[in-house]
């Protein structure tokens, strides 16, 4: 009976082994599916002597998964990474596509732009080219405003991709706690559900980077952003989308179990979420803040300099564009009545930045929204001494209670605002406030420049005078009625003369008796000085201390979304390659090799076969016993 226990033992062994390696072989081409082993040992010999000596068949202790938690964590890791990177890179593109196209994005427009005020400085009287500078600065504005239109609908449609992978995410986080609920009863089909648990787990990854934790039961627990338990035991949290603190319009990912919720929105970096998130914040929001600045420079620069030319009525220039004032949005959780207001003091010092004001009882203090760093600020806040810091003031009323918050957007709402403040071709101011001129009767060859214009605020600078050299380099300025309004001034030839807001460069030796006039342009003036200087405003230095011109702004949004949708596309082919390479790596551990499951077939088939045969043999030997002693 020993000799046909132990044949019997092999053959339910090789039996389970053939069992194990055809399912294997069935689940070649099921994604997610582990191999199997039919796990054995040698059976425990009972008795002594030679019994005990030669044993007592084999025993099938269980059919394991062959499979490699640190090569499986690596591929989530891998994968994780590849899915936010994939999202970045798709994003981005289409960000540059936006903003980056030479036909249609917004640096053509304003070459355009500045190509009709420089045809315009040609011939400052002609009608139509004033009419066609309007055109183009409304065609302008139109730009901007459908800028600010589509990045406002890819960030909609950014909190509907947010809200689809979270729902995706809850989906697969309540199928674990199921799964898990199931292991922890020990009910059959283990490695099934483990397979399962798996695939979720690989599923998962792609959604969201998650830490995974194994139980001595069987069970997991995955922790997201910073530890935040998304599955523990049989119970699953939910991802909640909630409106921004400042901001109802944008969303924000939220953590909620067992009913306490808490933000996670910066903590979650991989995953499809992580990339929709990475997005937001590191190119959807920078470029439109970007652009706003871009839109709030081109908007200073220009009116700056339009308003110190004259129209074609003779009056001082205005605004020409439409300028927006910084937005101060309060938190939703503030308790206290107080208002604050911001507004532009200087527009050079203007920064694409977006600011925290916060109160803590008994004084402010301001970050930046983005990076949480702090900035540096002067003042207490009052109407007499506001907060300032780059480039504007901020007035906060009575009222605030501790922990109050407020976000300050200098330039985010100027895209949106950016239009013409002018609809009159005449308004256009293409000339210089003021002329000048020279005495026919002057004995010298001494000359005087075009007027320039050092305070276009000067109630006096459109009165006209009369600069008149006396001997000795000497000189006195007269108005109308011949009165002195200087006295004796010193003359140094090329020299600026600044007087009555305009300044006036007189070379050359001037004689005595040598008269000069500053007088102010008239109505419909043929004079371009003003049409120049505008026609060369994209040029000139404006924000940084001068050093920095509306195109280079241009410029620098272009070249930024631009490198980094580059940047993104090159990240993405080295996550692929590395998660492919995961891939494989576990694969070699746990896929299917048909190969050497073929191989398994024929082994245990012999096996079975061989074992079949003891059988036999152990029969027959009996039967011939029986027949001896009968």
């Amino acid at each position: 009976m020993s000799m046909i226990s132990t044949a019997l033992s092999g053959l339910i062994a090789a039996q389970r082994g053939l069992e194990a390696t055809s399912n294997n072989v069935a689940n070649a081409g099921t994604d997610g599916y582990v191999r199997r082993r039919a796990l054995q040992v040698e059976a425990l010999t009972a008795g002594f002597g030679i019994t005990a000596d030669v044993g007592s068949g084999v025993r099938v202790t269980d059919v394991q998964r062959i499979y490699d938690s640190f090569l499986a964590d690596a591929l989530r890791g891998t994968t994780s990474a590849e899915q936010r990177a994939q999202v970045l890179a798709d994003l981005t593109a289409r960000l540059d596509g936006l903003l980056g196209n030479p036909d249609l994005g917004l640096g053509a427009s304003i070459q355009a732009f500045f190509d009709k005020a420089e045809l315009l400085a040609r011939d400052p009287t002609s009608a139509a080219s004033r009419q066609q500078l309007l055109l183009e600065g409304e065609s302008l504005s139109q730009r901007f405003r459908q800028l600010d239109s589509q990045l406002n609908a890819l960030g909609d449609e950014l909190d509907r991709r947010l809200g689809d992978t979270a729902g995706r995410i809850n989906s697969i986080a309540a199928s674990l706690a199921a799964i898990n609920a199931t292991i922890s009863r020990g009910t059959n089909g283990a490695n099934d559900l483990a397979d399962r648990r798996d695939a979720l787990l690989q599923e998962l990854s792609g959604q969201i980077n998650a830490t995974i934790l194994q139980r001595e039961d069987g069970t997991v627990t995955v922790m997201i952003g910073s530890g935040q338990p998304l599955v523990l035991g049989d119970q699953a949290a939910q991802l909640r989308l909630t409106a921004d603190a400042f901001d109802p319009t944008r969303l924000q990912v939220e953590l909620d179990l067992a009913g306490q919720s808490q933000p996670v929105s910066r903590q979650i970096s991989g995953g499809a979420l992580g990339g929709l998130l990475a997005f937001r914040g590191e190119a959807l929001d920078p470029a439109r803040r970007e652009l706003g600045l871009l839109a709030t420079t081109l908007t200073q620069a220009f009116n700056v300099q339009h308003g110190q030319g004259v129209d074609a009525y003779g009056n001082l220039g205005g605004a020409f564009f439409t300028a927006t004032q910084p937005q101060v949005l309060d938190s939703s959780a503030n308790t206290g009545s107080a208002v604050v207001t911001a507004s532009v003091t200087d527009a050079t010092a203007l920064a694409a930045r977006d600011y925290v004001l916060l109160w803590n009882g008994s004084a402010w203090s301001l970050t930046d929204a983005a990076s949480g760093a702090p900035v540096t600020m002067t003042g207490t806040g009052t109407a007499g001494d506001p907060l300032r810091f780059d480039g504007l003031a901020v007035t906060v009323g009575t009222g605030a209670a501790a922990g109050d918050r407020f976000l300050v957007r200098p330039v985010l709402g100027a895209t949106g605002g950016f239009g013409l403040a002018i609809g009159d071709p005449a308004a256009i101011a293409a000339a210089a406030p003021v002329r000048t001129g020279r005495a026919l009767t002057n004995s010298s060859d001494a000359t005087i420049a075009p007027g320039g214009i050092a305070d276009v605020a000067d109630p006096a600078l459109r009165l006209p005078v009369e600069i008149r050299f006396e001997g000795g380099n000497v000189f006195r300025i007269y108005d109308t009625g011949n009165n002195d309004l200087s006295g004796p001034l010193a003359f140094t030839s090329g020299a600026d003369i600044t007087f009555n807001g305009w300044t006036a460069r007189i070379t050359g030796a001037p004689a005595a008796g040598d008269v000069f006039s500053v007088s102010p342009s008239p109505p419909g003036s043929g004079d371009n000085s003003n049409a120049l200087a505008l026609a060369a405003v994209a040029g000139r230095g404006f924000l940084g201390g001068g050093q920095v011109s509306v195109d280079n702004l241009s410029a620098r949004l272009v070249s930024t979304v631009g490198s980094t949708a580059l940047r993104q596309r090159q990240d993405l082919d080295v996550q692929a390659a590395l998660r492919e390479q995961a891939e494989v790596d576990l694969d070699a551990v746990a896929g299917v090799n048909l190969d050497e499951e073929a191989a398994n077939l024929l082994r245990y088939q012999q096996a079975y076969q061989a074992a079949s045969k003891v059988i036999a043999v152990s029969d027959e030997l009996f039967r011939t016993l029986l027949g001896i002693i009968r």
